[in-house]
C-alpha cells in the first residue's frame, strides 16, 4: 500500500521528526495534493502540525488564480494554516536575464525558506517523486554534469526533504484515483516549450520505445549509485577544507601548494565547497591556481572574485575588496594601551630613558623610536596610495608598495599591515619589524620609545 512506503522511507531516511512542525508545497496537482493527504493521515501517529504553502507564478493567468483559490479551500478543508505569495515570474525572469524556470525555483523555494523560518517549521515536504527524479538525471546528463548532478534531487537537504521520491507518479496517480481526491492539472505541464517537458513528454517515451524499456528504473538506480560516491567524495572534501581553506578578513583564503597537492577531483570540490560555480569556471580557478606570473584577478558572477596572490587564491565580493583598500586611522597613547577592535590588535607604548648599557630587543612585534624623532601625535592607520619611507639602514626614499612587492607581501594582505605615523610620514610598519630611518635610536638619543603591537 502507498501509504505504508511512504511511511516507511520517511522513517528509513529519518525524514520526520515526531512532534515537528511540517511546512507543506501544494501547489494543486495531484503530486502534492497526495503528499499532504498522506501526512494528514499519519499525523496522528507523528503528533506532526502541518502547515500549507502556495506559490503563485502568475504564469497562466486566472488559470495560475484557480490554483491558489483550491489549495486555499483545501487548506481550510483540513483546518491547517495557508500561506501563498504570488509574483510574476515571467516580468522577474527577464529583468534579471534567468531562464523562465530558474526564476520561478529560486523565488518559490526563497519564499518557502522565509515561510518556514516565520513559522519556526522543522521541514519542508516536497512532492517530487521517482518520475521527477529521473527527468531531473536526464536534464542533468544533458548539461554534461557530473557525479552530484547525476545523483539528482537529495532525499534530504537542511529542511527539505522528499518523501515520495522513490514513488512512480503512475502509482501516485492510481492511488489519488481510488481514493477520489481532487486535484488541478496544470495545462503548461502539456506543452514543450520547456526542456523539462520536452524530455518528459517527448525524449523518455522515445528511449522506451526504440531504445530501453526500462530506461526510468536504469536511471533512478544510476542517481542511487552517484549519490552514494557523491556523498562519500563530499565528505573527503569536507574534511580537507580545514587543510586548505581559511577565513580571514571576511574573504575565504585558499593554500595554493596545499590545494595543488590533491588530486584534481578533489581541488574541483574543495573550489565548489566556497561557491556552486559551473564546471567553466572551476576550471579556469584550478588554471589560475598552476598559473606563474604576476597576480591575476578572475571574475566569477554574483559580484564574487578570485585573485591569485603568490602562495594563495583569495576569494571575495566586491564589497570586501572595496572595504579592503579603504585607508583608516587611530590615534595611539603614548605611552599607554590602545585597543583597535577593528584590526583585533592592542598596541602598547612604553617610554623609557636610555642608559648606559642598554640594548634593544630583536622582534617583529617591538619597535624602538627616538622619541624626540617624533612630530606631532602617533597614529596608526593601513596603507594609502602615494606612502614612502625610508627603510632603517638603507640610503633613500622606497614606495610602500615596491616594498611590499620585494617583501613578497599580497596584494589583499598590504591592507591590513598596520603602521604607526607621525604628522611627517611612516614611523613603523610594526607586525614587520621595519622603521623609518628618521626616527631610528642613536648614539645621541635619550629618551626610547618601545611600541608592542599584539
Amino acid at each position: 500500500m502507498l501509504l505504508n512506503q511512504v511511511e516507511k522511507a520517511i522513517i528509513k531516511n529519518g525524514l520526520l521528526k515526531a512532534g515537528e512542525t511540517v511546512l507543506v508545497p501544494v501547489s494543486g496537482g495531484v503530486d502534492s495534493v497526495l503528499l499532504f493527504h498522506l501526512l494528514w493521515i499519519l499525523r496522528p501517529k507523528y503528533h506532526w502540525t502541518l502547515q500549507v504553502a502556495h506559490f503563485n507564478h502568475s504564469l497562466r493567468g486566472k488559470e495560475s488564480d484557480q490554483d491558489e483559490a483550491f489549495v486555499r479551500q483545501l487548506a481550510g478543508k483540513y483546518e491547517v494554516c495557508f500561506h501563498r505569495q504570488k509574483q510574476e515570474v515571467r516580468k522577474y525572469a527577464r529583468q534579471q536575464g534567468w531562464s523562465i524556470e530558474e526564476a520561478a525555483r529560486l523565488l518559490r523555494y526563497d519564499f518557502l525558506e522565509k515561510t518556514a523560518a516565520a513559522i519556526k517549521a522543522e521541514k519542508i515536504a516536497m512532492a517530487h517523486n521517482a518520475n521527477d527524479q529521473v527527468e531531473t538525471v536526464l536534464l542533468f546528463l544533458l548539461r554534461g554534469a557530473g557525479k552530484t548532478g547525476l545523483a539528482g534531487m537529495p532525499v534530504a537537504r537542511g529542511k527539505i526533504v522528499r518523501p515520495l521520491l522513490s514513488i512512480w507518479r503512475k502509482d501516485i496517480e492510481l492511488f489519488a484515483k481510488q481514493n477520489k481526491l481532487l486535484f488541478r492539472t496544470d495545462s503548461s505541464n502539456l506543452k514543450t516549450n520547456y526542456l523539462r517537458n520536452r524530455i518528459r513528454l517527448k525524449l523518455l517515451p522515445e528511449l522506451v520505445r526504440r531504445y530501453n524499456p526500462q530506461i526510468y528504473q536504469h536511471l533512478l538506480q544510476l542517481s542511487a549509485l552517484e549519490r552514494e560516491e557523491d556523498n562519500f567524495l563530499q565528505q573527503q572534501a569536507r574534511q580537507e577544507k580545514a587543510k586548505c581553506l581559511e577565513q580571514k578578513a571576511g574573504a575565504t583564503v585558499l593554500n595554493i601548494k596545499r590545494f595543488l597537492q590533491r588530486p584534481v577531483w578533489l581541488q574541483r570540490r574543495l573550489v565548489r565547497l566556497i561557491a556552486p560555480l559551473p564546471f567553466e569556471q572551476v576550471e579556469k580557478i584550478l588554471n589560475l591556481a598552476g598559473a606563474t606570473g604576476p597576480v591575476k584577478q578572475l571574475p566569477l558572477g554574483d559580484d564574487l572574485w578570485c585573485r591569485r596572490e603568490y602562495s594563495k587564491l583569495i576569494f571575495s565580493t566586491g564589497a570586501q575588496i572595496k572595504k579592503a583598500n579603504r585607508a583608516a586611522m587611530w590615534a595611539l597613547s603614548a605611552p599607554g594601551v590602545t585597543r583597535i577592535p577593528d584590526l583585533g590588535l592592542q598596541v602598547v607604548i612604553r617610554s623609557y630613558q636610555k642608559t648606559t648599557g642598554f640594548t634593544l630587543r630583536k622582534s617583529k612585534r617591538l619597535t624602538f623610536l627616538d622619541a624626540a624623532a617624533i612630530s606631532g601625535q602617533l597614529c596608526l592607520r593601513t596603507r594609502r596610495p602615494g606612502d614612502r619611507f625610508q627603510p632603517f639602514g638603507l640610503a633613500g626614499t622606497k614606495k610602500l608598495k615596491d616594498y611590499f612587492i620585494e617583501q613578497k607581501i599580497a596584494p589583499g594582505e598590504r591592507n591590513q599591515v598596520p603602521m604607526i605615523v607621525d604628522e611627517k610620514g611612516m614611523v613603523s610598519m610594526c607586525t614587520l619589524g621595519r622603521i623609518d630611518n628618521r626616527v631610528k635610536v642613536t648614539r645621541q638619543t635619550k629618551t626610547i620609545l618601545e611600541i608592542e603591537v599584539s
